[in-house]
């Protein structure tokens, strides 16, 4: 008794399948035959092409290897330039071209590798490039070609103890670690603090921190933070007023944003990168891409994310020692 009905059931897919592909026919020649009389395209139809581009992940393309334990990376942003900040070896900021050819390695002068620590990078649209060092809690300013430039003093009375750091316009953000004040510094373009915001706290304030890592602004002016140790992401207004929170992380740690608002999230013992549309009043989920391991395409504990112009993605794959570069 089954195979009767199963050739019945094979019947009535073949039905659906041909009626379906009737349907799209019959569309196509009803859009071709528009546009041959209008000489115009189906416009409505152009948001749910872009809608389905925004949500298809990036492509592994290849690594620039040997870099030990890279926890920073920032680019130019037409990506001719890409700087990375290692904690192994001899702590330095190493510079590559966009193939991952090296060009030049610097680091503050008067240090030894026992006495710095560089961490995040941030570029500016001048060339100029800010490093965040932990040990010497200070933040260095370096020109294109990795000459030494200013330590940007602390704008606060207390002392400061910077990690993450994020360009934006002719404001410095810095994620303020020092023991007890685990906040946000802002300063204007001359270094002036222009404000403070945030205090040290387990997760169960929306204003708590607990080692800030990242920051980043998007078209709207909105401060996302990666507050790690509280396995979060804060997204604050322009004054610093608390708006809302991401969750769902294990570590978030460096972030960035790219033309088409896509926020992208690195977690360093999730192993993967989350992506959100930011593009609206509330980020929504997009996509998520990588996994655990030594391959193509796979983390071993990442910590920092750039992208350029382009498209392009730059990921700081610290315990593999590499630089993942993908594309769309």
């Amino acid at each position: 008794m089954t195979k009767p009905n199963s050739k019945r059931g094979s019947r009535l897919t073949r039905l659906i399948i041909l009626e379906f592909l009737s349907l799209v026919l019959v569309a196509n020649v009803a859009a071709w035959t528009y546009y041959l009389a209008t000489h115009k395209p189906l416009l409505a139809a152009l948001p749910v092409v872009e809608a389905a581009t925004r949500s298809v992940a990036p492509h592994y393309l290849f690594s620039i290897q040997g870099i030990p334990e890279p926890v920073g990376v920032t680019v130019t942003p037409d990506g001719s330039r890409i700087y990375v900040a290692e904690s192994g070896g001899e702590r330095m900021i190493r510079a590559f071209d966009r193939d991952g050819k090296q060009l030049f390695s610097f680091a503050p002068p008067n240090t030894q590798p026992l006495n710095r620590a560089p961490v995040y990078l941030a570029s500016h649209a001048t060339g100029k490039i800010y490093v965040t060092d932990r040990l010497r809690h200070a933040v260095d300013v370096y020109d294109a070609g990795g000459n030494f430039q200013a330590a940007i003093k602390p704008p606060v009375n207390d002392g400061w103890s910077p990690l993450g750091i994020r360009l934006d316009g002719d404001r410095l953000l810095v994620t303020d670690v020092t023991q007890g004040k685990h906040r946000i510094v802002q300063m204007n373009k001359d270094g002036r603090l222009a404000l403070l915001f945030g205090r040290e706290g387990n997760g169960t304030g929306a204003d708590e921190l607990w080692f800030p890592n990242s920051m980043v602004v998007d078209a709207r002016g909105r401060v996302y933070i990666s507050d790690s140790n509280n396995a979060r992401v804060q997204i604050l207004d322009s004054s610093g007023t608390w708006l809302a929170t991401l969750r769902g992380f294990s570590l978030p740690r460096g972030m960035t944003i790219d033309a088409e608002q896509r926020l992208y999230i690195v977690d360093g013992i999730g192993q993967i990168v989350r992506v959100f549309d930011v593009a609206g009043d509330d980020p929504e989920v997009l996509f998520e891409f990588g996994d655990y391991g030594a391959g193509d395409g796979e983390f071993n504990y990442p910590n920092d994310i750039a992208v350029d112009t382009t498209g392009r993605l730059y990921i700081a794959d610290r315990a593999s020692n590499r630089i993942q570069v993908w594309a769309y």
